[in-house]
């Protein structure tokens, strides 16, 4: 009996790291919880979830914002850049202008999908940029490998196209139309605030391309409230509540010791 009782343990066992890998992953773009192509699971950044007394010796990535900023939330922000602090803002949709322009900068992201012939794949928005500023952001960088990205305006350029880059308005993949070749900003800065037309250079497809600009981020932290890294998931949230929730977790080990501990009570009396 105590053999059949260690199988059925193992069963439900393997059952449920099976139920709990599945639960815990999604496909979600940017999150963190996608191991997948276009998820951030390998992204080596401290999540956190208080814009209140940054540490100004981190870079803070916003990534793919897809949440307002209050004006608590600006105003810590600014306190963080005015201590030295480097705030890195990846948006590729327009989402963090309303930020911008609270943070008095000047620069703005404009929405497109640029395309380029300096490429060496098939995808012609897969193609390659160049590094036309000093920033330690690019140190040791010549060229990094872009997605699609949308254009920066404003500010001191650090990522520039080549002249053979249009916007493919239509989608076509080649030039037409009323499009025309021409440089483009993806990447600008003001100050200790910069700026990045491309919010998929973090994800994991896009690591092997890039691995020096990652590098150089170090130590970096990404913002969990406003970034598009967290997931919708009910389930993953509830895990994470408990796992971050002392009190929580430790009651969720009591129910799965209990039981344990019955079978085996049982089984002694016998």
């Amino acid at each position: 009996m105590q053999r059949e009782a260690w199988a059925v343990l193992l069963i439900l066992f393997l059952a449920g790291a099976v139920v709990y890998a599945h639960a815990t992953t999604t496909t979600e773009e940017y999150s963190r919880y996608n191991p997948g192509w276009n998820g951030t699971s390998n992204l080596p950044a401290e999540e956190i979830r208080d814009l209140a007394d940054l540490d100004p010796s981190t870079i803070l990535l916003i990534l793919a914002p897809d949440q307002p900023f209050s004006p608590d939330e600006v105003g810590s922000l600014r306190a963080f850049l005015d201590a030295g602090g480097r705030l890195l803002i990846a948006d590729e949709e327009g989402n963090a202008n309303p930020l911008l322009a609270d943070l008095g900068s000047s620069m703005r992201v404009r929405p497109g999908n640029l395309s380029s012939l300096n490429r060496d794949h098939v995808n012609p928005g897969l193609f390659t940029v160049s590094v036309v500023g000093n920033d330690t952001l690019f140190a040791g960088v010549e060229t990094a490998r872009v997605n699609r990205p949308a254009a920066v305006e404003g500010g001191e350029p650090l990522l520039e196209t080549s002249p053979f880059t249009w916007d493919d308005a239509d989608g076509d993949g080649r030039i037409s139309g009323s499009e025309t070749f021409g440089t483009a900003v993806v990447c600008a800065r003001e100050g200790n605030l910069t700026v990045l037309g491309d919010a998929s250079l973090f994800v994991n497809a896009m690591f092997a391309e890039n691995p020096k600009f990652i590098e150089n981020l170090q130590p970096i932290r990404v913002d969990g409230i406003h970034s598009r890294t967290g997931t919708k998931s009910p389930i993953i949230n509830t895990l994470v509540w408990i796992r971050t929730t002392p009190p929580a977790g430790a009651a969720i080990v009591a129910l799965g010791v209990l039981p344990v501990a019955w079978i085996f009570g049982r089984k002694r009396d016998e």
